[in-house]
């Protein structure tokens, strides 16, 4: 697949997609929003694709946040049409696509750059990175959906702090309040995303879409209610060829090929 500010290239079952705009530190412009919504949707039907893993070009960084030319230009009407609901929507694309996702968060991870990460299943962080949403020291506030999603991850407090203050945390404390999972040198950062990224595709997918479904409802709901969620979705899953395959895989002592139904 060719894209203007984007490159993609498969690894066997993954699909492995660079934001690249290296003289701009892979700032996020509409048009890679544009690029990753089609390439995501496209890696979605793709069946030979079983996880996809984000990363951004270079060693510097993942992406820097938003394009600051366009961001001068965004208006109050400007933010009631399209290009606002692609700010909107490609993270939470990420967040419910059939796939497992995972960020290789190499450098600096900021704005926008971080606010797509929070869409992903998983984030893994190489030593020299930093996230953070600094919109605040533009007057502004995160605008793709990360005062929301950031309380996910890291509580109520670090939430406010990182909003609030506009300050980034490095990747020690950032694996510490729960932002990503892992922190990993440079160079093994991406072999380690890879790793990750093919043990989640190699998971029932129908498990896999009812298991982060459950667990994304644990942050929207009661428990009650959640523990009702979780049931019906543990049901649900009685009734798949794949959990069949899976015990009789368990049994056979063999790998199991799971079909998705």
């Amino acid at each position: 697949m060719d894209y203007e500010n984007i490159a993609t290239e498969t690894d066997d079952e993954l699909l492995i997609v660079t934001l690249h705009r290296p003289e701009k530190l892979n700032a996020m412009t509409h048009q890679m929003r544009v690029d990753l919504m089609d390439c995501v949707r496209q890696a979605e039907e793709n069946k030979a694709v079983r996880a996809i893993v984000f990363t951004g070009h270079g060693d510097s960084a993942f992406c820097a946040g938003a394009n600051i030319p366009e961001l001068a230009e965004r208006t109050v009407e400007s933010e009631m049409g399209n290009a606002a609901n692609l700010r909107k929507e490609l993270p939470t694309t990420l967040e419910r696509l059939a796939k497992p996702t995972v960020a290789a968060i190499n450098g600096h991870c900021y704005g926008a750059g971080l606010e797509f990460s929070l869409g992903c299943t998983i984030r893994l962080a190489s030593d020299n990175a930093l996230l953070g949403q600094p919109e605040i020291k533009l007057g502004q506030i995160p605008g793709s959906g990360g005062t929301q999603r950031l309380y996910r991850f890291v509580g109520l407090g670090w939430a406010q702090q990182m909003v609030l203050t506009g300050e980034p945390v490095n990747a020690q404390t950032a694996r510490k309040i729960g932002l990503v999972t892992e922190v990993t040198s440079q160079d093994e950062l991406l072999n380690r995303a890879k790793e990750l990224a093919r043990l989640m595709g190699s998971r029932a997918p129908l498990a896999f879409v009812a298991g982060r479904d459950a667990v994304l409802r644990s942050t929207e709901t009661g428990i009650l209610s959640g523990i009702d969620d979780e049931r019906r979705l543990y049901a649900m899953l009685m009734a798949t060829e794949d959990r069949d395959e899976g015990l009789a895989a368990y049994r056979e002592k063999r790998t199991p090929v799971y079909k998705g139904r």
